[in-house]
Protein backbone atom coordinates (compact mmCIF):
# COMPACT_ATOMS: atom_id res chain seq x y z
CA UNK A 1 0.00 0.00 0.00
CA UNK A 2 1.51 3.56 -0.87
CA UNK A 3 2.18 5.88 1.76
CA UNK A 4 -0.40 8.41 0.64
CA UNK A 5 -3.04 5.71 1.00
CA UNK A 6 -2.73 5.56 4.73
CA UNK A 7 -2.25 9.29 5.00
CA UNK A 8 -5.44 10.86 4.20
CA UNK A 9 -7.71 8.96 5.75
CA UNK A 10 -5.66 9.48 9.05
CA UNK A 11 -6.10 13.50 7.86
CA UNK A 12 -9.67 13.33 7.71
CA UNK A 13 -10.07 11.79 10.68
CA UNK A 14 -9.12 15.09 12.00
CA UNK A 15 -10.60 16.98 10.98
CA UNK A 16 -13.63 15.75 11.72
CA UNK A 17 -12.66 15.09 15.36
CA UNK A 18 -11.84 19.31 14.94
CA UNK A 19 -15.54 19.79 13.64
CA UNK A 20 -17.13 18.46 16.18
CA UNK A 21 -20.75 19.84 16.73
CA UNK A 22 -20.66 19.87 20.63
CA UNK A 23 -20.69 23.63 21.86
CA UNK A 24 -20.80 24.40 25.39
CA UNK A 25 -23.92 26.80 26.49
CA UNK A 26 -24.13 29.59 27.03
CA UNK A 27 -26.85 29.82 29.62
CA UNK A 28 -27.74 27.74 32.15
CA UNK A 29 -30.49 27.37 31.56
CA UNK A 30 -33.08 26.90 28.37
CA UNK A 31 -35.05 29.61 26.48
CA UNK A 32 -38.57 28.40 27.56
CA UNK A 33 -36.92 28.68 31.43
CA UNK A 34 -35.78 32.23 30.71
CA UNK A 35 -39.14 33.29 29.15
CA UNK A 36 -41.11 32.00 32.31
CA UNK A 37 -38.26 33.47 34.46
CA UNK A 38 -38.89 36.80 32.78
CA UNK A 39 -42.69 36.52 32.77
CA UNK A 40 -42.57 36.24 36.92
CA UNK A 41 -40.30 39.13 37.26
CA UNK A 42 -42.33 41.62 35.17
CA UNK A 43 -45.94 39.71 36.97
CA UNK A 44 -44.38 41.03 40.25
CA UNK A 45 -43.18 44.51 39.19
CA UNK A 46 -46.56 45.41 38.09
CA UNK A 47 -48.31 43.76 40.84
CA UNK A 48 -45.61 45.23 43.37
CA UNK A 49 -46.98 49.03 42.70
CA UNK A 50 -48.64 50.10 46.25
CA UNK A 51 -51.41 52.27 44.03
CA UNK A 52 -51.46 51.01 40.68
CA UNK A 53 -49.57 52.40 37.80
CA UNK A 54 -50.44 55.49 34.89
CA UNK A 55 -51.07 53.96 31.35
CA UNK A 56 -50.14 56.89 28.81
CA UNK A 57 -51.85 55.02 25.67
CA UNK A 58 -52.05 56.10 21.82
CA UNK A 59 -53.86 54.05 18.97
CA UNK A 60 -52.74 54.82 15.38
CA UNK A 61 -51.94 57.87 13.74
CA UNK A 62 -51.07 58.97 10.25
CA UNK A 63 -49.61 62.77 10.18
CA UNK A 64 -51.20 63.56 7.48
CA UNK A 65 -54.45 63.11 8.15
CA UNK A 66 -56.28 65.19 11.18
CA UNK A 67 -58.39 62.46 13.20
CA UNK A 68 -58.14 63.63 16.18
CA UNK A 69 -59.42 60.53 18.04
CA UNK A 70 -56.56 57.88 16.83
CA UNK A 71 -54.07 60.84 17.07
CA UNK A 72 -54.58 61.79 20.50
CA UNK A 73 -53.44 60.26 23.54
CA UNK A 74 -55.40 58.75 26.37
CA UNK A 75 -54.87 57.84 30.10
CA UNK A 76 -55.54 55.13 32.44
CA UNK A 77 -54.72 54.26 36.34
CA UNK A 78 -54.65 50.80 36.56
CA UNK A 79 -54.38 48.03 39.66
CA UNK A 80 -53.03 44.69 39.00
CA UNK A 81 -53.30 42.17 41.18
CA UNK A 82 -51.90 38.88 42.15
CA UNK A 83 -55.48 36.50 41.26
CA UNK A 84 -55.21 38.13 37.85
CA UNK A 85 -57.87 40.78 38.17
CA UNK A 86 -56.79 44.40 37.01
CA UNK A 87 -59.15 47.48 37.77
CA UNK A 88 -59.00 50.04 35.31
CA UNK A 89 -60.05 53.97 35.61
CA UNK A 90 -60.63 56.60 33.92
CA UNK A 91 -63.28 59.01 33.17
CA UNK A 92 -66.54 57.90 30.80
CA UNK A 93 -68.10 60.38 29.26
CA UNK A 94 -66.45 63.49 31.84
CA UNK A 95 -67.48 61.20 35.08
CA UNK A 96 -64.73 59.23 36.84
CA UNK A 97 -65.52 54.95 36.46
CA UNK A 98 -63.46 52.12 37.25
CA UNK A 99 -64.35 48.10 36.40
CA UNK A 100 -62.54 45.24 37.03
CA UNK A 101 -61.50 42.18 34.32
CA UNK A 102 -58.92 39.88 33.94
CA UNK A 103 -55.29 40.76 33.19
CA UNK A 104 -52.15 38.44 32.35
CA UNK A 105 -48.42 37.93 31.04
CA UNK A 106 -48.03 35.65 28.62
CA UNK A 107 -45.10 34.06 26.23
CA UNK A 108 -45.72 34.42 22.38
CA UNK A 109 -42.07 34.54 21.12
CA UNK A 110 -41.61 37.36 23.65
CA UNK A 111 -43.24 38.90 26.97
CA UNK A 112 -47.03 39.79 26.14
CA UNK A 113 -48.69 42.12 28.76
CA UNK A 114 -52.37 40.86 27.85
CA UNK A 115 -55.95 42.20 28.92
CA UNK A 116 -57.54 39.43 28.32
CA UNK A 117 -61.64 39.36 29.48
CA UNK A 118 -63.93 42.35 28.45
CA UNK A 119 -63.47 45.70 30.13
CA UNK A 120 -65.78 48.17 28.76
CA UNK A 121 -63.37 50.96 29.85
CA UNK A 122 -60.18 49.87 28.46
CA UNK A 123 -61.33 47.96 25.51
CA UNK A 124 -63.08 50.64 23.81
CA UNK A 125 -60.48 51.75 21.60
CA UNK A 126 -59.47 48.23 20.35
CA UNK A 127 -63.35 47.44 20.01
CA UNK A 128 -64.54 47.92 16.00
CA UNK A 129 -68.17 47.77 17.11
CA UNK A 130 -69.58 50.97 14.54
CA UNK A 131 -72.02 51.15 17.10
CA UNK A 132 -69.89 53.20 19.52
CA UNK A 133 -69.69 55.69 17.52
CA UNK A 134 -66.58 56.59 17.71
CA UNK A 135 -66.32 55.93 13.86
CA UNK A 136 -67.72 55.21 10.75
CA UNK A 137 -69.04 51.65 9.72
CA UNK A 138 -65.62 50.60 8.27
CA UNK A 139 -64.82 48.23 11.66
CA UNK A 140 -61.47 49.48 12.41
CA UNK A 141 -61.70 51.20 15.34
CA UNK A 142 -59.91 53.80 16.38
CA UNK A 143 -56.66 51.56 15.98
CA UNK A 144 -56.01 50.39 19.76
CA UNK A 145 -54.30 47.75 21.03
CA UNK A 146 -55.74 45.63 24.01
CA UNK A 147 -52.21 43.28 23.78
CA UNK A 148 -48.44 44.51 24.20
CA UNK A 149 -45.54 43.82 23.92
CA UNK A 150 -42.75 44.07 27.76
CA UNK A 151 -40.10 46.07 26.34
CA UNK A 152 -37.59 47.46 28.59
CA UNK A 153 -37.97 49.33 31.60
CA UNK A 154 -36.63 53.32 31.62
CA UNK A 155 -34.66 53.82 35.15
CA UNK A 156 -34.16 57.33 33.73
CA UNK A 157 -37.97 58.28 33.54
CA UNK A 158 -39.14 55.78 35.41
CA UNK A 159 -41.31 53.97 33.25
CA UNK A 160 -42.15 50.51 32.15
CA UNK A 161 -42.31 50.92 28.01
CA UNK A 162 -44.77 48.50 26.08
CA UNK A 163 -45.55 48.17 21.51
CA UNK A 164 -48.93 47.45 20.75
CA UNK A 165 -49.03 43.89 19.21
CA UNK A 166 -51.60 44.76 16.53
CA UNK A 167 -51.00 48.62 15.75
CA UNK A 168 -47.45 48.92 17.01
CA UNK A 169 -47.63 52.07 19.17
CA UNK A 170 -45.72 52.92 22.65
CA UNK A 171 -47.19 52.59 25.15
CA UNK A 172 -45.93 53.36 28.45
CA UNK A 173 -46.82 52.60 32.50
CA UNK A 174 -45.67 55.15 35.19
CA UNK A 175 -46.06 54.30 38.91
CA UNK A 176 -48.66 56.11 40.41
CA UNK A 177 -47.55 57.39 43.61
CA UNK A 178 -48.56 56.08 46.90
CA UNK A 179 -51.90 57.53 48.59
CA UNK A 180 -52.57 59.78 45.51
CA UNK A 181 -56.16 59.89 44.72
CA UNK A 182 -57.37 58.17 41.69
CA UNK A 183 -60.61 60.35 40.92
CA UNK A 184 -58.32 63.57 42.12
CA UNK A 185 -55.36 62.57 39.48
CA UNK A 186 -57.98 63.15 37.00
CA UNK A 187 -58.68 66.20 38.29
CA UNK A 188 -55.23 67.67 38.35
CA UNK A 189 -54.65 66.40 34.50
CA UNK A 190 -58.21 68.34 33.74
CA UNK A 191 -56.40 71.42 35.57
CA UNK A 192 -53.20 70.96 33.55
CA UNK A 193 -54.98 71.21 30.27
CA UNK A 194 -57.73 74.44 31.17
CA UNK A 195 -54.37 76.13 32.42
CA UNK A 196 -52.75 75.00 28.88
CA UNK A 197 -55.52 75.10 26.35
CA UNK A 198 -58.52 77.37 27.20
CA UNK A 199 -57.36 80.56 24.72
CA UNK A 200 -56.34 77.81 22.31
CA UNK A 201 -53.41 79.68 21.37
CA UNK A 202 -50.53 78.38 19.16
CA UNK A 203 -47.27 76.97 20.78
CA UNK A 204 -44.29 77.77 19.71
CA UNK A 205 -41.48 74.74 20.21
CA UNK A 206 -37.83 75.21 20.02
CA UNK A 207 -34.87 73.00 20.11
CA UNK A 208 -31.47 75.09 18.94
CA UNK A 209 -32.13 76.53 15.67
CA UNK A 210 -35.55 74.20 14.87
CA UNK A 211 -38.26 76.07 15.52
CA UNK A 212 -42.17 74.77 15.13
CA UNK A 213 -45.17 76.71 15.70
CA UNK A 214 -47.94 74.18 16.75
CA UNK A 215 -51.89 74.97 16.45
CA UNK A 216 -55.06 72.94 17.44
CA UNK A 217 -53.61 72.09 20.88
CA UNK A 218 -57.42 72.15 22.16
CA UNK A 219 -58.10 69.22 20.37
CA UNK A 220 -55.07 67.79 21.70
CA UNK A 221 -53.68 66.87 17.87
CA UNK A 222 -51.40 69.52 17.48
CA UNK A 223 -51.04 70.83 13.66
CA UNK A 224 -47.62 71.76 13.18
CA UNK A 225 -45.71 73.94 10.67
CA UNK A 226 -41.65 75.19 10.53
CA UNK A 227 -41.92 78.19 11.67
CA UNK A 228 -42.66 81.34 9.31
CA UNK A 229 -44.11 78.47 6.70
CA UNK A 230 -47.27 78.93 5.20
CA UNK A 231 -50.50 78.08 6.86
CA UNK A 232 -52.88 77.65 4.48
CA UNK A 233 -52.18 73.89 3.44
CA UNK A 234 -49.97 71.17 4.49
CA UNK A 235 -48.50 70.94 8.26
CA UNK A 236 -48.57 67.55 10.00
CA UNK A 237 -50.61 66.70 12.73
CA UNK A 238 -49.39 64.78 16.34
CA UNK A 239 -50.91 63.43 18.85
CA UNK A 240 -50.62 64.57 22.29
CA UNK A 241 -51.90 63.45 25.90
CA UNK A 242 -52.20 66.03 29.10
CA UNK A 243 -50.35 64.66 32.16
CA UNK A 244 -50.83 65.77 35.54
CA UNK A 245 -47.18 67.93 34.97
CA UNK A 246 -47.66 68.85 31.39
CA UNK A 247 -48.39 67.08 27.72
CA UNK A 248 -46.27 63.85 26.34
CA UNK A 249 -46.23 63.41 22.50
CA UNK A 250 -47.09 60.79 20.46
CA UNK A 251 -44.03 58.52 20.76
CA UNK A 252 -43.88 57.33 16.93
CA UNK A 253 -44.25 61.15 15.69
CA UNK A 254 -41.94 62.92 13.77
CA UNK A 255 -42.10 65.58 15.85
CA UNK A 256 -41.49 63.75 18.77
CA UNK A 257 -38.72 62.07 16.57
CA UNK A 258 -37.45 65.44 15.23
CA UNK A 259 -36.71 66.75 18.57
CA UNK A 260 -35.65 63.17 20.52
CA UNK A 261 -37.90 64.36 23.03
CA UNK A 262 -41.53 63.49 23.78
CA UNK A 263 -42.26 64.14 27.54
CA UNK A 264 -42.73 67.63 28.40
CA UNK A 265 -43.40 69.39 32.45
CA UNK A 266 -44.39 72.77 33.11
CA UNK A 267 -41.52 74.48 34.35
CA UNK A 268 -41.84 76.29 38.21
CA UNK A 269 -42.84 79.87 36.74
CA UNK A 270 -45.29 78.50 34.42
CA UNK A 271 -44.58 79.90 31.22
CA UNK A 272 -42.56 76.87 29.39
CA UNK A 273 -43.21 73.01 29.09
CA UNK A 274 -39.40 72.11 29.42
CA UNK A 275 -38.28 68.61 28.27
CA UNK A 276 -37.51 66.13 30.90
CA UNK A 277 -34.04 65.26 29.21
CA UNK A 278 -33.17 68.52 27.91
CA UNK A 279 -34.40 71.90 29.49
CA UNK A 280 -32.92 73.78 26.28
CA UNK A 281 -35.87 72.05 24.44
CA UNK A 282 -39.23 72.95 25.39
CA UNK A 283 -42.95 74.67 24.35
CA UNK A 284 -43.83 77.81 25.00
CA UNK A 285 -46.29 80.85 23.85
CA UNK A 286 -44.34 82.75 21.31
CA UNK A 287 -45.47 86.59 23.46
CA UNK A 288 -44.75 88.05 19.66
CA UNK A 289 -47.40 85.91 18.31
CA UNK A 290 -49.64 86.28 20.65
CA UNK A 291 -49.58 90.20 20.29
CA UNK A 292 -49.71 90.37 16.41
CA UNK A 293 -51.16 87.31 15.01
CA UNK A 294 -54.26 87.29 12.93
CA UNK A 295 -56.14 85.39 15.23
CA UNK A 296 -55.61 88.41 17.71
CA UNK A 297 -56.54 90.75 15.32
CA UNK A 298 -58.38 93.48 16.65
CA UNK A 299 -57.44 93.01 20.19
CA UNK A 300 -56.73 95.63 22.19
CA UNK A 301 -53.63 96.20 24.16
CA UNK A 302 -53.73 98.90 26.80
CA UNK A 303 -50.17 100.06 27.53
CA UNK A 304 -49.37 100.97 31.38
CA UNK A 305 -48.91 104.63 31.29
CA UNK A 306 -46.27 104.08 34.20
CA UNK A 307 -44.53 101.92 32.70
CA UNK A 308 -43.06 104.34 29.79
CA UNK A 309 -39.46 105.23 29.85
CA UNK A 310 -38.48 108.67 29.90
CA UNK A 311 -37.27 109.04 26.47
CA UNK A 312 -40.90 108.12 25.68
CA UNK A 313 -42.22 110.33 28.69
CA UNK A 314 -40.81 113.46 27.65
CA UNK A 315 -41.86 113.34 24.09
CA UNK A 316 -45.58 112.81 25.84
CA UNK A 317 -44.85 115.95 27.92
CA UNK A 318 -44.18 118.06 24.81
CA UNK A 319 -47.03 116.94 23.11
CA UNK A 320 -49.13 117.46 26.25
CA UNK A 321 -47.60 121.00 26.30
CA UNK A 322 -48.31 122.00 22.91
CA UNK A 323 -52.13 120.66 22.97
CA UNK A 324 -52.80 122.64 26.34
CA UNK A 325 -51.58 125.88 24.77
CA UNK A 326 -54.56 125.32 22.04
CA UNK A 327 -56.88 124.18 24.32
CA UNK A 328 -56.61 123.83 28.46
CA UNK A 329 -57.19 121.29 30.13
CA UNK A 330 -56.25 118.91 27.33
CA UNK A 331 -53.84 116.02 27.46
CA UNK A 332 -53.06 112.38 26.37
CA UNK A 333 -55.04 109.80 28.33
CA UNK A 334 -53.79 106.80 27.51
CA UNK A 335 -53.03 104.19 24.31
CA UNK A 336 -52.99 100.83 23.53
CA UNK A 337 -51.82 98.35 20.32
CA UNK A 338 -54.44 96.76 18.23
CA UNK A 339 -54.13 94.42 15.62
CA UNK A 340 -54.45 95.54 12.23
CA UNK A 341 -53.78 92.82 9.80
CA UNK A 342 -50.69 90.78 9.43
CA UNK A 343 -46.92 91.74 9.57
CA UNK A 344 -48.95 95.28 11.00
CA UNK A 345 -50.05 97.03 14.23
CA UNK A 346 -52.12 100.33 15.06
CA UNK A 347 -51.32 102.61 18.41
CA UNK A 348 -54.24 104.28 19.06
CA UNK A 349 -53.62 107.38 21.24
CA UNK A 350 -56.43 108.64 23.52
CA UNK A 351 -56.33 112.23 24.24
CA UNK A 352 -58.86 114.53 26.58
CA UNK A 353 -59.81 118.01 24.98
CA UNK A 354 -60.92 120.94 27.67
CA UNK A 355 -61.21 118.32 30.65
CA UNK A 356 -64.10 116.57 28.81
CA UNK A 357 -63.00 112.78 29.19
CA UNK A 358 -64.36 111.43 25.78
CA UNK A 359 -63.51 108.69 23.83
CA UNK A 360 -61.59 110.97 21.42
CA UNK A 361 -58.26 109.15 19.78
CA UNK A 362 -56.02 109.21 17.06
CA UNK A 363 -54.69 106.08 15.32
CA UNK A 364 -51.26 105.48 13.59
CA UNK A 365 -49.90 102.49 12.16
CA UNK A 366 -46.91 99.95 12.54
CA UNK A 367 -45.38 97.50 10.41
CA UNK A 368 -43.71 94.49 12.23
CA UNK A 369 -41.58 91.72 11.71
CA UNK A 370 -40.83 89.07 13.74
CA UNK A 371 -38.45 86.47 15.10
CA UNK A 372 -38.22 83.84 17.96
CA UNK A 373 -40.12 86.29 20.62
CA UNK A 374 -38.72 89.61 18.89
CA UNK A 375 -40.62 91.28 17.33
CA UNK A 376 -39.87 95.07 15.40
CA UNK A 377 -41.96 98.28 15.54
CA UNK A 378 -41.85 101.02 12.51
CA UNK A 379 -43.84 103.41 11.94
CA UNK A 380 -44.77 104.36 8.67
CA UNK A 381 -45.71 108.07 8.94
CA UNK A 382 -49.58 106.84 8.43
CA UNK A 383 -52.63 107.96 10.36
CA UNK A 384 -56.07 108.12 9.74
CA UNK A 385 -58.20 110.74 8.62
CA UNK A 386 -59.42 113.30 11.46
CA UNK A 387 -56.02 112.33 13.30
CA UNK A 388 -54.98 115.83 14.60
CA UNK A 389 -52.65 114.64 17.37
CA UNK A 390 -49.70 114.87 14.43
CA UNK A 391 -50.56 118.43 14.06
CA UNK A 392 -49.13 119.22 17.81
CA UNK A 393 -46.07 116.48 17.67
CA UNK A 394 -47.89 113.30 17.87
CA UNK A 395 -45.87 111.68 15.11
CA UNK A 396 -42.51 112.54 17.45
CA UNK A 397 -44.72 110.45 20.25
CA UNK A 398 -44.89 107.66 17.32
CA UNK A 399 -41.51 107.09 16.11
CA UNK A 400 -40.95 107.14 19.67
CA UNK A 401 -41.89 103.26 19.70
CA UNK A 402 -39.84 102.40 16.52
CA UNK A 403 -37.49 99.69 17.94
CA UNK A 404 -37.09 95.83 18.22
CA UNK A 405 -38.66 94.47 21.76
CA UNK A 406 -38.65 91.01 23.21
CA UNK A 407 -42.13 89.93 24.35
CA UNK A 408 -43.44 87.65 27.59
CA UNK A 409 -46.89 87.19 28.14
CA UNK A 410 -47.44 88.09 31.63
CA UNK A 411 -48.83 84.23 32.68
CA UNK A 412 -47.62 81.66 30.95
CA UNK A 413 -49.80 80.48 27.92
CA UNK A 414 -52.47 83.26 28.69
CA UNK A 415 -51.99 85.93 26.09
CA UNK A 416 -55.05 87.46 27.50
CA UNK A 417 -53.33 88.10 30.50
CA UNK A 418 -51.39 90.43 29.14
CA UNK A 419 -47.60 91.01 27.51
CA UNK A 420 -44.09 92.78 28.63
CA UNK A 421 -42.26 94.45 25.72
CA UNK A 422 -38.69 95.14 26.59
CA UNK A 423 -36.72 97.24 24.09
CA UNK A 424 -34.30 95.29 22.95
CA UNK A 425 -31.92 98.39 22.75
CA UNK A 426 -32.57 100.94 25.22
CA UNK A 427 -32.66 98.80 28.29
CA UNK A 428 -35.04 100.59 30.63
CA UNK A 429 -38.00 101.29 27.86
CA UNK A 430 -40.73 98.29 29.69
CA UNK A 431 -44.36 98.35 28.12
CA UNK A 432 -46.48 96.23 30.16
CA UNK A 433 -50.04 95.92 28.01
CA UNK A 434 -53.32 94.43 28.44
CA UNK A 435 -56.45 94.57 27.23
Amino acid sequence: MKLHQLILPLLLGAVLAACSPRVDDIFDNTSVERLEQRRTELKNRLIQAENGWVMQYFAQSDPTTSDTIKHRGYTFLMQFREDGTVTVGAPVDGVFNTETSMWDIINDNSSVLTFNTFNRIFHYYSNPDPDLGLWGADGEGVGGDYEFMVLEYNTTEGYQLLKGKKNSCYVRLYPLAAGQDWEDYFAQIDAMNTFLFEENTPFDLYDGDKHFTLYNGRTHEFRAFTFGADTLGGGHYYGLLVTDKGIRLHDDSLLAAAVHRADFRLNESRTRLVSVLDPLVYLTVDGSTAFTSDANSGRPWNIDMNTLPAAVTATCTTLNANISAQAPNSYVARMRWDGAGQNRMALRIYYVVSGDAGNSFDTYYFNTSEDKGVITLTADDTYSSGSILYQFGGLDLVHAFNGSYSIDLLQGFHPSQGVTATRTDVSDFVLNMKH
